[in-house]
């Protein structure tokens, strides 16, 4: 699957996320199944994103896995950058579907802030992108 097609389907799958309500957890796994009519998605987890368990494994049949999560946005600036960003005077509202595909667990996420255009972002680093491809490599079988 070429990168605009996964781009795309990143998008859907974030938008239908998106309109789940989002329940008491900060964060949610979903399994993504491709269809010839488009995908499913298949909750498995709900929690919090860094403290997803070592012993979790995506559900079986799946392209690849979600992870919901939403928060505050804000300025890296010097005059700020010891605040939370939930405390950043320009902070804003912000909700994320993070991807893990493929058989490496390559990456694509969606990240919608209230005042700026939709992003496409790769390349994701860190405690929790860690955390979904060590979810991703225990499947059991390949995507």
């Amino acid at each position: 699957m070429n990168q605009c097609v996964v781009d795309d389907l990143a998008r859907a799958v974030h938008a239908r996320i998106a309109d789940i309500p989002m329940g008491e957890a900060p964060a949610r796994l979903f399994g993504v199944r491709l269809r010839d009519e488009g995908f499913v998605l298949v909750p498995f987890w709900a929690g919090v994103a860094r403290e997803i368990p070592q012993r979790l494994v995506p559900p079986d049949g799946c392209w690849g896995m979600a992870l919901d999560t939403g928060g505050w946005a804000a300025p890296m600036d010097d005059e700020f950058s010891r605040i939370r960003p939930s405390q950043h005077p320009d902070r804003q509202r912000m909700r994320q579907t993070a991807i893990v595909y493929g058989p490496d667990g390559t990456d694509v996420s969606v990240l919608e802030c209230e005042e700026r255009p939709i992003q496409v972002l790769r390349g994701a680093v860190g405690l929790v992108p860690e955390l979904m491809r060590a979810v991703w490599a225990r499947r059991r079988e390949p995507a």
